[in-house]
């Protein structure tokens, strides 16, 4: 069977309409699930939770890169989000704006606001699943059931419209496969849209190998990310995530405010 479940229509092969409704529970109750088996609210209680993540990838000539930075998340508001990368660079976002600062000199040109917004979110999505599926502009909106890899599991569509992710080759709609008895997540994938497939042809596939606990919530420790082709092949070259994550502490505005915010609450006080 092609392990890519990108095809529904696999699940629906001798099943009645009348059946298949009646089975079928609604994906945001596969969600709620995935997210009870990972803690559920334990993970809303972490406060501030700080990852310190670490990449090696392999590409397929065999050639190998390292990279790392370190993340910021408000686990009671995921638009909430900061990133530090080495040469003193720094990306943030909350809510209302995005801002990004280098050696400190904040970058005020007006295309900053939103790449940061969308550049934390293409980050922060894959790295904490299943909690990032509680991320604003998160939309689980297909669910079948089908058998991968010798599991019954469900098989999960996410579409994602323009100006949630920064790169348009991650614009498309996402596919997540669960362990129907304990919610676990198999994997989580996506090919690039039809129109960049020419100069982008490979897709990604992302596997969470390790979970840490923090405090009654799960959390990945670490990824491996393989690419795909389009008919959900494997190639060689993949990309092993790690994340050591930690309690940083309660809500720290100095952590997601951006400059121009921090000096007009300075002001107000």
């Amino acid at each position: 069977m092609n392990r890519c479940v990108l095809s529904f229509a696999l699940s629906m092969v001798l099943v009645s309409p009348a059946a298949l409704a009646a089975e079928t529970p609604e994906p945001q109750e596969i969600v709620d699930r995935m997210i009870a088996a990972a803690g559920g609210d334990a993970f809303a209680q972490l406060g501030i939770l700080k990852l310190e993540v670490s990449q090696e990838e392999i590409r397929n000539d065999g050639t190998s890169s390292q990279s790392s930075y370190t993340l910021y998340v408000d686990t009671e508001d995921l638009s909430n989000l900061r990133a530090e990368y080495p040469g003193d660079v720094v990306v943030g976002r909350t809510a209302a704006t995005g801002w990004s600062t280098r050696k400190g000199n904040l970058d005020d040109r007006p295309q900053t606001p939103p790449m940061a917004r969308t550049t934390l979110n293409q980050i922060v999505f894959p790295l904490l699943m299943p909690h990032s599926l509680k991320m604003d502009g998160v939309w689980v909106k297909e669910i079948r059931k089908t058998n991968v890899e010798g599991r019954e599991v469900w098989a999960l569509g996410i579409p994602f419209v323009k100006g949630f992710f920064s790169s348009p080759v991650m614009t498309t709609t996402w596919f997540m496969v669960v362990d129907s008895n304990d919610y676990s997540i198999l994997w989580y994938e996506f090919m690039p849209p039809v129109e960049y497939r020419d100069v982008s042809p490979v897709g990604i596939r992302y596997r969470v190998l390790n979970t840490t606990e923090l405090d009654g919530a799960k959390v990945p420790a670490q990824l491996l990310l393989v690419g795909t082709n389009a008919a959900g092949l494997e190639s060689g070259a993949n990309r092993v995530t790690k994340i050591e994550a930690s309690v940083h502490g309660a809500w720290d505005p100095t952590l997601f405010l951006s400059p121009t915010q921090l000096e007009a609450l300075e002001r107000n006080d």
